[in-house]
């Protein structure tokens, strides 16, 4: 028996659609719960909220259909331009992941089996891009530091390059470039990237950054504005 297909351009714009759903990438269902701890529903994969949408005869009870937005029309294209910048990598077999998705992305029809793929690449996408983003900063960034430890910091612009979900604490990792020189600091609200305003914080440690090794500021007691 042959497998399900789907059209390639829809398939991705759905991967965006249920991006935005859910707000990241869920691989298996995932429990939400309220503030005070009761159970209130189950929030279905990326996968699945894309499967229910292509098959009509599939029912989830409490879950809706995906509807394709004009903004997951334009991030779908942002992806598809992405990944053909990176087409030699592919081509050359320098990485399966790419060689895969170069493939599906290049198809007219994207088969049941491969959804996964398409599923994830928004989360990947994405991810890949501000890695680029940090690695380019930390090469024209200026090296020092933002103050001594102890030293209090007050009304600092700020680009805020990376937000990442702690593993280990209820919280965010930020990772920003403040004066031209880089700092990071962990926040109990998600910030988003882009310009914000360090109204207050102190100078927790003098440091490296954890993979590119510039001279970083960790920061705590952070109060930011955007």
């Amino acid at each position: 028996m042959q497998p399900k297909t789907y059209p390639t351009q829809q398939v991705l714009e759905l991967a965006c659609a249920a991006q935005r759903v859910n707000g990241s990438y869920v691989k298996d269902i995932e429990p939400v719960y309220a503030d005070d701890g009761i159970f209130m529903y189950n929030k279905q994969s990326n996968k699945i909220l894309m499967m229910l949408t292509l098959d009509d005869k599939m029912v989830i009870p409490n879950t809706k259909a995906l509807k394709i937005e004009p903004e997951d029309i334009a991030r779908a294209e942002e992806i598809q331009k992405y990944y053909k910048r990176l087409m030699f990598a592919a081509i050359e077999n320098e990485n399966e992941f790419l060689t895969t998705v170069n493939s599906i992305l290049n198809s007219d029809t994207v088969r049941e089996n491969q959804l996964g793929y398409v599923a994830c690449l928004p989360s990947v996408q994405l991810r890949d891009y501000v890695h680029n983003e940090v690695k380019k900063a930390a090469r024209r960034v200026d090296e020092g530091f933002l103050g001594n430890e102890g030293d209090t910091l007050k009304d600092l612009d700020c680009e805020i390059l990376e937000v990442i979900k702690s593993k280990n604490f209820e919280g965010w990792n930020i990772c920003a470039i403040i004066n031209n020189k880089m700092a990071s600091w962990m926040s109990q609200k998600e910030l988003k990237r882009g310009p914000c305003v360090v109204v207050k914080a102190k100078v927790k440690a003098q440091g490296k950054h954890w993979k590119h090794q510039t001279d970083e500021t960790r920061l705590n007691y952070v109060k930011a504005a955007q």
